[in-house]
């Protein structure tokens, strides 16, 4: 899965390859693979953006549907 994101140290926008993003017993989210900043080589310094906001929680309520046994 593309995810967009900031990066926390440089501020540049970028889409990443992430796999396939998890949740740990704490609810935080989890990347198969981590972000990289493509203009400063940041690594673990990501923040969503609003689009990645958006992606994050449309593959959250996607989740939800897949766990809902409506029969």
């Amino acid at each position: 899965m593309e995810v967009n994101f900031n990066c926390g140290v440089c501020r540049t926008n970028y889409d990443y390859e992430v796999g396939e993003p998890s949740m740990d017993d704490d609810f935080k989210l989890v990347f198969e693979h981590k972000p990289v900043c493509p203009k400063c080589g940041a690594i673990d310094k990501e923040l969503l953006s609003e689009i990645g906001q958006s992606q994050m929680t449309e593959w959250d309520l996607r989740n939800l549907d897949m766990d809902l046994d409506l029969d």
